[in-house]
């Protein structure tokens, strides 16, 4: 059984990859090319991934604070070189200024971005396991089905 496929803009969870029908003809749930399935397995490890991050980072507002918080922590990095701000306009230099005052008041000593960059480096390091593992499987062979099958299910 396969736990989770993505195939096109559709999410499947707990499928058999084929079923017969009441006349006995075997019917695929999935994509039965080995080439197609790839993609799909491909585009499932994305879609995945994504929402493993989503799931730690939590809504759009704790991600646009992560965001932020990332924005204000390389300001205060870049405020140690002491850097010619000489060049920047009034509106450049009022948030860069803002930037630095939210850095002082502590606002990137945060464990919301620590956590939310631990996750995507954890899911994008299992992606590229995952993917390593994907390619590794030739589709040209004669057991290719079997193994991307056995891939998906492993998921």
């Amino acid at each position: 059984m396969i736990r989770l496929i993505k195939i096109g803009n559709l999410i499947y969870q707990n499928i058999e990859p084929k079923h017969k029908d009441e006349q006995g003809n075997e019917i695929w749930n999935i994509p039965n090319n080995p080439e197609n399935l790839k993609n799909c397995l491909i585009d499932t490890l994305g879609w995945i991934v994504s929402q493993n991050i989503v799931k730690t980072i939590g809504d759009a507002n704790k991600k646009d604070a992560s965001t932020t918080k990332a924005i204000v922590l390389l300001a205060k990095l870049v405020n140690t070189l002491n850097p010619d701000t000489s060049k920047l306009t009034e509106n450049e230099k009022n948030a860069y200024e803002k930037f630095l005052a939210l850095a002082d008041a502590g606002y990137s000593d945060s464990t919301l971005l620590n956590e939310a960059l631990a996750t995507v480096q954890e899911q994008l390091q299992w992606y590229a396991q995952k993917l390593s593992e994907l390619n590794a499987i030739d589709t040209n062979s004669a057991d290719a089905l079997d193994k991307l099958i056995a891939f998906a299910e492993s998921l």
